[in-house]
């Protein structure tokens, strides 16, 4: 049987890590996340962030939706959706170094997850 689940944040950075384990502590998402909880938390952590500051622009009249869904056969899917006119992901420089801020979350996601999508 298939478990989705929708929660929604607001705009702002400081409830990142409270909705990050909100999410995680889930018991069927939980056993999926074996082995791989920091991948898990940098990765939505950075996509939640990038959401609010990329997409809402901190604007607190606007939400940020995470969206999980636990297949029958143990995959996991996260949608998390802004309010924001949305951006063109090929058009993102590839930072040089590790260092660099701008577009490290999307690395990040990228070297977390088994696959992204925009």
């Amino acid at each position: 049987m298939m478990l989705s689940k929708e929660i929604s944040m607001e705009s702002r950075l400081s409830p990142i890590p409270a909705t990050v384990e909100k999410i995680r502590s889930d018991p069927e998402l939980r056993s999926r996340l074996e082995g791989r909880e920091l991948d898990f938390y940098v990765a939505v952590s950075e996509a939640l962030a990038n959401a609010v500051t990329h997409g809402n622009h901190n604007d607190l009249s606007r939400k940020v939706y995470v969206r999980y869904n636990c297949e029958p056969d143990d995959e996991l899917s996260i949608l998390i959706r802004d309010e924001g006119c949305g951006f063109d992901p090929e058009n993102l420089p590839i930072p040089k170094k590790r260092s660099e801020d701008q577009n490290l979350g999307i690395w990040l996601m990228r070297s977390c997850m088994d696959e992204v999508q925009f």
